[in-house]
């Protein structure tokens, strides 16, 4: 193994952890569940909050519809831009703030997005942002880890290491090993344990690149608290990508909630 590099700052802007991501993350149940959603709901205008490399956006533009995909990640969204089919969805470099108003009819948080927003203050912020993005009656669909099954999961090299293709030639092994929890602070009492992954990542040419990746993995009931107050409602929950219950083992939290409509403003009487 060669030189080990422990990489500062979000791997998202890291061009070599960027190269391999679509590698990792090729399994595609979660595309077919958004993209079958999606067609369910007749939508036409759809916007992508972290749509990272672009995968998602670009099949569903391929379909037809009118595309938005935002990342804050420079790296991502330039490979999103020159992906093959790239140049039919609208990226924009920025966060949710950025979205226009009443522009979408399905807004998507694929591979869990909201679990990088880790003070409730920042996740209310992005609910309150794809609120303004969707018409009314508009759909947010998006996923988050379920945290009562984490005793289920292996956090270590044994179970987690993979060797694959690298898109360059040659191959690549990686592996993800517990690195923290923060399970008692008031903060993740409030709102849920932080969960800290330490990601191991060998490229061909030996060098040994570590990242540091941080979860806030919220409850159920917490995550429709904050939809509520962020004028939704919850229409449908499922614990898996095939859309079984939620179950206590269940790996996942899916959701999907409605934009209510904003309540009429009183006009003001007339004096009399």
């Amino acid at each position: 193994m060669g030189e080990t590099v422990t990489v500062e700052g979000p791997w998202t802007e890291h061009p070599e952890m960027v190269r391999v991501y679509d590698v990792e993350n090729s399994g595609g149940w979660d595309h077919e569940f958004y993209t079958a959603l999606i067609e369910q709901k007749d939508a036409r205008r759809v916007t992508d909050i972290g749509c990272g490399t672009g995968v998602l956006g670009v099949e569903l533009a391929r379909r037809g519809l009118q595309v938005t995909g935002v990342d804050p990640s420079e790296a991502m969204i330039e490979v999103a831009r020159t992906r093959p089919g790239g140049e039919a969805v609208t990226w924009i470099h920025g966060t949710a703030e950025q979205l226009p108003t009443a522009a979408a009819d399905v807004a998507v948080m694929e591979g869990h997005v909201a679990q990088y927003f880790l003070p409730r203050a920042a996740w209310d912020e992005v609910l309150a942002h794809a609120h303004r993005n969707l018409a009314d009656g508009g759909w947010l669909a998006f996923e988050s880890r379920n945290p009562e099954a984490l005793e289920l999961d292996a956090w270590d090299a044994e179970h987690t290491r993979e060797t694959q293709p690298h898109p360059d030639g040659g191959e690549f092994t990686s592996w993800v090993e517990l690195a923290g929890v923060d399970a008692t602070s008031a903060d993740a009492a409030d709102d849920g344990p932080l969960i800290t992954h330490r990601g191991h990542t060998v490229l061909p040419d030996g060098r040994h690149l570590v990242v540091h990746e941080t979860l806030r993995y919220r409850s159920l009931a917490t995550l429709v608290e904050s939809l509520g107050q962020a004028g939704f409602v919850v229409a449908e929950v499922w614990g898996d990508w095939d859309r079984e219950e939620l179950a206590e083992d269940s790996p996942e939290i899916i959701i999907l909630a409605q934009k209510l409509p904003d309540p009429p403003s009183e006009e003001p009487r007339a004096a009399g």
